[in-house]
């Protein structure tokens, strides 16, 4: 099978995002995060090494948002009924959406804290 086009495999990943945008109540959440801290970064003027801090861990936590999404859908598909098995998977992939949203709270308040205290 051929590879598509680039222009093509950017549109799929956006409408990928889209989907998410309309469908994942958590991806809404975290993309809102997102835009508080873009709010943050321009009216603290944050300084660039931690702007591109903030925005690493944020899209960190978004990328793993979809992963997650990805691992969910896939289980439901293999398994369509409740199989213990599958709500390990689940959690786990959870777990690692958790990790990180904890750890991007961490660095916003190390890196913030210079900025408002």
């Amino acid at each position: 099978m051929r590879k598509p086009p680039f222009h093509k495999s950017v549109g799929n990943a956006i409408r990928g995002v889209i989907w998410m945008l309309k469908s994942e109540r958590n991806f809404q959440l975290e993309v809102l995060a997102l835009a508080i801290n873009l709010f943050l970064i321009i009216f603290l003027k944050l300084q660039t090494a931690d702007a591109a801090l903030i925005l690493l861990v944020c899209f960190a936590v978004l990328s793993l948002e979809i992963l997650n999404t990805c691992v969910e859908k896939i289980c439901d598909i293999i398994q369509p009924e409740f199989d213990e098995r599958i709500k390990v998977i689940k959690d786990i992939a959870a777990a690692a959406v958790l990790l990180m949203a904890f750890a991007s709270v961490l660095v916003g308040v190390l890196v913030y804290w210079k900025y408002l205290f």
